[in-house]
């Protein structure tokens, strides 16, 4: 087999591979959605011989139950657990304890639902585009093997069982502190705040390989990028789309936790202490890390630029030193050598442009900057009243 030959079968083989793949979130939404089919399809389920679809991307074409609704059932599930031990332990939840309840189960259950449409977006961008571009076998193992250790399915779960309780404990703790005067602890509210940022915080770990870790390994890769102009490859803009797409999603998902906070009031001037915390450990790392992905994009972009401006140089100095007095011609050529250089140099070396980083502001920064400095003056007439 030729190097050639190999390069393509190595290719096939990671794209079908990541056909397959599914986050720890995706086999609790497919699970619930195969015993859904179980019971509202049998025929179809048999069908298919396996009890989860080998393609997750085209398991919508197999007529099986939407993960929408799969979320749904699981918010329910989730909150009913919480009614359950509460009714079982002769407790009469209040309206507001119903309210927070059923926001965490909600913000749960979405949380799931980010999570698979991240994943989805990014194994479908490389599986369908990205892979192909791909230049050298080498990188293409890596990847391989990148993918293999970051699909594993105990450390997200171990991650989310240590983790979720503290911020479920956290977040409880603080709606007591506003409610103090109406609310008491009650087990049965616990469990479902518990089980909803259990899974709030599957979502945040894999954003981390998915988001964090992976833009800075780009680099590694060599791509098949357009030689005049790099920033404006196919392989670059579906790689620009998907960290923003990924973005979008996750801000989408944080302003819902926002507001829903603010809702049931952790979120509040008389206790700035949640606010700061998440500020500094949601808001702005996403919004920073955005800007770390879009950089090492950039680098990618850069590196393919300068490859073919020393290539270019070398061959203007190599034309110039052929004779001591060049002929008409001979400038002629190095001229336009010259004029390709520049032209190459004058490219975009972002895959954005400035009109898009404005309309990024405008529809995120701004917003939530807006959001948080309008209780600005409540917080500094709370200090000051405090002294």
């Amino acid at each position: 087999m030729d190097k050639k030959t190999s390069l393509a079968k190595t290719r096939n083989d990671l794209k079908e591979q990541m056909a397959g793949y599914r986050s720890l979130p995706e086999y609790i939404l497919d699970g619930f959605g195969a015993l859904l089919q179980v019971l509202i399809n049998p025929r179809a389920a048999r069908a298919r011989g396996t009890f989860l679809p080998e393609h997750v991307s085209e398991q919508h074409n197999e007529s099986f139950p939407s993960f929408w609704l799969s979320g749904f059932l699981i918010a329910l599930i989730t909150f009913s657990i919480g009614w359950l031990v509460s009714n079982l332990n002769g407790v009469q939840l209040s309206p507001e304890e119903t309210r927070l309840m059923g926001w965490s189960s909600f913000t749960g259950a979405l949380a799931l639902i980010v999570n698979k449409i991240n994943i989805r977006t990014f194994l479908d961008t490389f599986r369908l585009s990205c892979v192909d571009r791909i230049m050298r076998l080498s990188d293409i193992q890596e990847l391989g093997a990148w993918l293999q250790r970051n699909f594993g399915l105990w450390q997200p779960l171990f991650s989310g069982l240590v983790v979720g309780p503290f911020l479920g404990w956290f977040l409880y703790t603080n709606w007591l502190i506003v409610h103090t005067q109406t609310a008491v602890f009650h087990t049965g509210t616990f469990i479902t705040i518990v089980l909803s940022s259990i899974q709030a915080v599957w979502v945040a770990y894999y954003l981390y390989p998915f988001y964090v870790a992976f833009p800075s390994r780009l680099n590694r890769y060599h791509f098949d990028l357009y030689t005049s102009n790099p920033s404006s490859s196919e392989v670059i803009g579906q790689l620009s789309r998907l960290l923003t797409f990924i973005l979008y999603a996750t801000m989408g998902y944080i302003v819902q936790l926002t507001a829903g906070l603010t809702y049931i009031g952790v979120l509040n001037t008389q206790n700035p202490l949640p606010i700061i915390l998440f500020s500094v450990f949601v808001w702005a790392p996403t919004v920073v890390l955005y800007a770390a992905g879009q950089f090492h994009l950039s680098n990618v972009i850069s590196r393919a630029k300068w490859k073919t401006l020393n290539d270019l140089q070398s061959k203007i100095e190599s034309l110039s030193n052929a004779a001591s007095i060049p002929d008409r011609d001979m400038l002629e050529h190095i001229q336009k050598l010259m004029d390709y250089h520049d032209r190459i140099k004058n490219t975009p070396n972002s895959a954005l442009d400035f009109r898009t980083g404005l309309n990024f502001l405008n529809s995120l920064l701004f917003p939530i900057l807006a959001f948080f400095l309008k209780d600005v003056p409540a917080y500094i007439a709370s200090f000051t009243s405090g002294r």
